[in-house]
């Protein structure tokens, strides 16, 4: 008993910690600070993540936060997707008629 408590504990703790990987917001520095999330943007997208599930969520269809910017060295620094999660899917894995 005491043994499958604390299997189901750890299995909890895992579930909870990649739920919350999943649900990370956008990054940035001092001079791309992040958007709020405030239903402006979409939430992050990755859609390597998702090839069989077109995003259908509420936002999917709202454009992403980017920002860019070059340092001094010449290196780009580039933050977010601007492009909506719907847009990003269909780019990776929608069918291009085009080959």
């Amino acid at each position: 008993m005491k043994r499958s408590m604390v299997v189901l504990l750890l299995a909890m703790l895992v579930a909870s910690q990649v739920y919350a990987a999943d649900n990370s917001w956008y990054q940035g520095d001092e001079r791309c600070p992040p958007p709020k999330d405030d239903g402006t943007y979409s939430a992050p997208y990755n859609a390597l993540d998702h090839p069989h599930d077109y995003p259908t969520f509420a936002g999917a269809d709202q454009s992403g936060w980017s920002c860019s910017y070059q340092r001094e060295d010449g290196t780009v620094v580039q933050y977010g997707d601007s492009r909506s999660p719907q847009q990003q899917w269909l780019d990776l894995w929608g069918g291009n008629d085009n080959d």
